[in-house]
């Protein structure tokens, strides 16, 4: 497979822009297999790896953790709920917050989605040893920190 041709148009000075370009990548990448495989979307597989992976969690706790506006989860949770795959309930300290929280199918789809992305991950990351992988993940912390130190 060939780069997007725009990979080379600036020096390596705009890092940004090829994060960027490999993010979005990444993520027609996961969003086709996501429906081939499971028949999920992007979005409801955010929603139901974070309530599978942190617990029982709000739309508004989603959208922060993955930055996505509300309505993305909102769409995607129906879609979830409508499946079987997580359930919906009022908070019992807040009638207006509803909680969402896995099914049994929900985990177990959850479980073998996470077990394919492992695999896809380990293939895409196959090119580099073990010091290459934790260099590039410290790499990426210190851009994340200071972004948010900039914002």
């Amino acid at each position: 497979m060939t780069l997007p041709p725009t990979w080379d148009l600036f020096d390596e000075a705009h890092l940004p822009h090829r994060i960027l370009l490999l993010a979005r990548m990444l993520d027609r990448e996961t969003a086709r297999h996501l429906q081939e495989d499971f028949s999920l979307t992007l979005a409801e597989w955010r929603v139901l790896a974070f309530v599978c992976s942190v617990g029982p969690s709000s739309a508004a706790d989603i959208g922060s953790a993955f930055e996505v506006d509300r309505a993305e989860v909102s769409r995607a949770v129906a879609r979830l709920e409508a499946r079987g795959l997580i359930l919906r309930e009022t908070a019992p300290d807040n009638r207006k917050k509803m909680i969402l929280q896995p099914t049994p199918p929900g985990r177990e789809t959850f479980e073998k989605a996470r077990l394919t992305r492992q695999q896809y991950f380990g293939t895409i990351l196959q090119d580099l040893d073990g010091d290459q992988v934790h260099a590039l993940n410290e790499g990426l912390q210190r851009i994340a920190r200071r972004v948010k130190s900039t914002a």
